[in-house]
């Protein structure tokens, strides 16, 4: 399966909103050999601590504990988030065909995309198919596969990104969404 959109919907107004505090300084340029310098922007909103079991724990940090939807976005998923983070792509921008090594569900990391502000000139593209995200859903893509964004609009378009482990909640979540299609 190259694209699944997830049984889950959310108030992209609100998590606008809450971004709003932030400004352009908050924001991190992505270096990414894809991707044309200071056109890719993130905040992270989760850091790692080690466990007690010596293994990476990723916790909210100073940003997200700002921003009570987000952080109740990051607690809903029932499994290992290693990645919880703001994209945003500047208008114009685009990220060349490239792949993202071993984020599939059948490699047991996924990423997953939640569209806070998109628009119908924004497209996603895997595998040379273009994947219809609307604001506020949640989206799985293979990433393993050859993929790439191009937003031809005047407005950046801003994407939640979270990698996950899976395991049986996702599991489970992949499998109920798969019955129906």
């Amino acid at each position: 399966m190259n694209a699944l959109k997830l049984p889950f919907e959310f108030d992209a107004d609100v998590i606008k909103k809450e971004l709003s505090q932030f400004s352009k300084k908050d924001y991190e340029d992505i270096y990414n050999p894809s991707v044309t310098l200071e056109t890719l922007w993130l905040i992270h909103f989760i850091e790692p601590i080690i466990g007690e079991d010596g293994l990476p724990i990723f916790l909210p940090n100073e940003a997200l504990k700002k921003c009570p939807y987000l952080l109740s976005i990051f607690e809903m998923f029932q499994c290992q988030v290693e990645t919880f983070r703001i994209h945003t792509l500047d208008p114009g921008a685009s990220i060349q065909k490239h792949r993202d090594t071993g984020y599939s569900f059948e490699h047991g990391q996924v990423r997953l995309h939640i569209p806070v502000q998109t628009n119908d000139k924004v497209e996603i593209l895997v595998d040379d198919v273009a994947i219809p995200m609307q604001a506020g859903e949640c989206w799985y893509c293979n990433f393993h596969i050859e993929h790439e964004v191009r937003n031809n609009s005047d407005q950046p378009r801003i994407h939640i990104i979270l990698d996950c482990i899976v395991n049986d909640w996702l599991a489970h979540v992949f499998g109920q969404v798969s019955s129906k299609n």
